[in-house]
């Protein structure tokens, strides 16, 4: 059974959700065992499989993130994502950036490969 174009859709919303709900558990039930992240594309580390995923993302999620998917498109099993993320600092400081996402789904709707499109030009 593959996935439908519903379901990969649907995995933008689910991110943010687990991202501004500081959710590690539910960002990792996002990704296949042995997906790859790629965050900043052509200027980050490739996180290769769950434990490298997972140490990304605790750094993540332990921070205050207000954010919105902006536009979606499912092609395929690929989703490419707009948002908007602001993450809250001390003291009252803020920064937002803007990122597209790209995501690569199996056909049980894990996401398999993500790239995060993004340079410190989409911050403000």
């Amino acid at each position: 059974m593959s996935v439908t174009p519903e379901q990969i859709r649907a995995t933008a919303d689910s991110y943010i959700a687990a991202l501004t709900a500081g959710d590690l558990e539910a960002v990792m039930a996002l990704y296949a065992e042995n997906a790859t992240v790629e965050d900043p594309v052509g200027g980050g580390t490739v996180h290769e499989g769950a434990a490298a995923i997972r140490e990304f993302y605790a750094s993540v999620v332990a921070l205050k993130i207000d954010g919105r998917v902006l536009e979606a498109r499912a092609c395929g099993n690929d989703l490419l994502f707009n948002f908007e993320i602001t993450t809250h600092f001390d003291e009252g400081s803020k920064a937002t950036i803007n990122v597209w996402d790209l995501m690569t789904h199996d056909e049980q709707g894990k996401v398999v490969s993500m790239r995060a499109y993004w340079t410190p030009e989409n911050m403000s």
